[in-house]
């Protein structure tokens, strides 16, 4: 694995990333291992025709957090969701790399640790979880060198946590 360049998070949704969003999530590559609707694609084409560019960033954000994620360059290379669930102050972290080029060179890997970032160091989050397909081997390994601890496996699906503790720990370490 050759070593990512830095990456951070955008919060800032334009029509330009709507455009990259139809493109990865018409990838069947890209979404083999992703629970979205079947008409995802349509759906964003939807928001590009009706919802002013302004608005974007608010449409994205109405079940949780999304953000953008970019190289150094600001070129987009994917998107991740910081969602919160029942349990207080926890959250389910989804990431993709949409640019196949670029899988396996660290870049999931850091999304997941700046997801973790906010999530515990701003959000005060007790604890993230991640859902992963058993057959998404990369996503499994990206999640476990962030220091997610597999708490269950229910085919088709294995549920990975992080506490805020064990992240400090991390942290420190």
């Amino acid at each position: 694995m050759k070593k990512a360049a830095s990456i951070f998070l955008r919060t800032e949704i334009n029509p330009q990333d709507v455009e990259f969003l139809i493109k990865w999530m018409s990838n069947p590559h890209i979404t083999q291992y992703l629970h979205e609707d079947v008409g995802v694609v349509q759906s964003l084409q939807q928001l590009l025709l009706t919802v002013p560019a302004p608005m974007l960033t608010f449409q994205f954000n109405r079940w949780g957090r999304f953000f953008i994620v970019c190289r150094e360059d600001r070129r987009p290379i994917g998107f991740v969701k910081l969602k919160s669930l029942a349990q207080k102050n926890t959250y389910e972290v989804v990431f993709v790399i949409g640019e196949e080029g670029l899988w396996g060179n660290g870049y999931g890997k850091d999304a997941i640790l700046a997801a973790l970032s906010t999530a515990f160091l701003e959000w005060r989050a007790k604890k993230v979880v991640a859902k992963i397909y058993a057959g998404n081997q990369r996503s499994i390994r990206s999640v476990r060198s962030c220091g997610f601890q597999c708490e269950y496996h229910e085919e088709p699906l294995f549920r990975y946590s992080i506490t805020m503790d064990d992240y400090l720990e991390r942290l420190r370490a």
